[in-house]
């Protein structure tokens, strides 16, 4: 419940200081794409590619958990069952939270979408870029 709430405060306190400098904005700015419909576009195929470097870093993760010999038999089950629970709950806390933000910040009209899919690829690439610190090792 805690790694929750930190992830929420993160998420809605923190990020907004840094929106000049996030993932989104980086990858699909919108100073530069004027037409709404390539920068919606531009949002869902960074999108697209940081979740799959999202689910390629999870399962090689997984992957290693198993193979692993720092734990025996069942440990070693039970810690990828977890790593990979705890991957499904973030997944949905992610989803949940830009769903509310959208709305939040722009009704639920087209605008909620832009918004929706802005906090959905920083957040996807903020936990790619955890992931890869966390588990480096097991990345190589």
């Amino acid at each position: 419940m805690r790694i929750a709430i930190s992830l929420l405060f993160l998420m809605t306190v923190a990020a907004p200081a840094f929106a000049a400098s996030t993932p989104s904005r980086r990858l699909c700015n919108p100073d530069r794409i004027k037409q709404t419909n390539a920068w919606v576009d531009c949002l869902q195929k960074a999108l697209d590619d940081s979740e799959e470097k999202l689910v390629t870093a999870a399962g090689k993760i997984a992957a290693k958990m198993q193979a692993g010999d720092v734990l025996e038999e069942p440990n070693r089950t039970v810690n990828r069952a977890l790593f990979e629970t705890a991957q499904k709950q973030w997944l949905s806390i992610r989803d949940q939270d830009c769903k509310s933000y959208g709305a939040h910040r722009a009704g639920l009209g087209f605008g909620a979408v832009q918004f929706r899919l802005m906090c959905l690829l920083d957040e996807t690439v903020y936990r790619v870029d955890a992931l890869k610190a966390r588990y480096a090792e097991e990345l190589k």
